[in-house]
């Protein structure tokens, strides 16, 4: 008899389970990148409702209309949705909250005085920003990159280090922050995240359909 390999899927609900606080936040984000996931939409379709979606394509320029169409989805499906760094965009879509890049966490103390419901999260890249969030209405951080990621080829080539779980568990003992795992994160590299302390991941292309 054959076994199925556990999804990422699978993986971040059981993370996200394992977590005391779990039940209070999505097991995972997808974040959109039509140059890497030129269907979006298909993705959202296979995702649980209680997973969320990252809207970033920063510069597409058809953006507002395709997250107009996202948010629909997602509102269809009872997910949340949050755009990446525009609180313009955001409060037009009638967002469910905002990702920030980490040059731009600090604009969270201006979103949450608007917004005060929204989800809000940062992406981290060191404990320097791990830190800074932990002073900020930021509800969670993105650390990264967690492992080797076609988004940064410097990463595969090896001339930028990534976290690895060494890495990762460091991060995840420095702060009280609900932390997701950004970078390339496959069904095949997953499941070394297991017991790290992790609210669960965000990816790009882990979620492709294809895969």
């Amino acid at each position: 008899m054959t076994v199925q390999k556990a999804t990422i899927t699978d993986i971040a609900i059981t993370l996200n389970q394992l977590h005391e606080t779990g039940d209070q936040f999505p097991p995972a984000f997808f974040m959109t990148d039509h140059e890497a996931v030129a269907r979006p939409e298909k993705i959202i379709a296979t995702l649980p409702k209680n997973f969320a979606v990252i809207f970033r394509d920063y510069n597409h320029p058809e953006r507002e209309d395709i997250g107009r169409h996202l948010r629909m989805l997602c509102q269809e499906k009872g997910m949340m949705f949050l755009v990446a760094g525009d609180l313009v965009l955001a409060e037009k879509l009638d967002a469910d909250g905002m990702h920030l890049p980490e040059k731009l966490m600090r604009k969270s103390n201006i979103i949450r005085a608007r917004h005060p419901k929204w989800f809000i999260t940062a992406a981290c890249h060191d404990g320097t920003a791990l830190r800074a969030a932990e002073y900020l209405p930021i509800d969670a951080g993105l650390i990264a990159p967690v492992f080797p990621t076609q988004s940064h080829p410097e990463t595969i080539s090896g001339k930028h280090k990534v976290l690895g779980l060494s890495g990762v568990l460091d991060m995840v003992s420095q702060t009280s922050l609900p932390l997701y795992a950004l970078g390339g994160i496959t069904c095949a590299n997953a499941d070394e995240l297991l017991g790290s302390g992790l609210m669960g991941f965000a990816a790009i292309r882990g979620f492709d359909v294809r895969n």
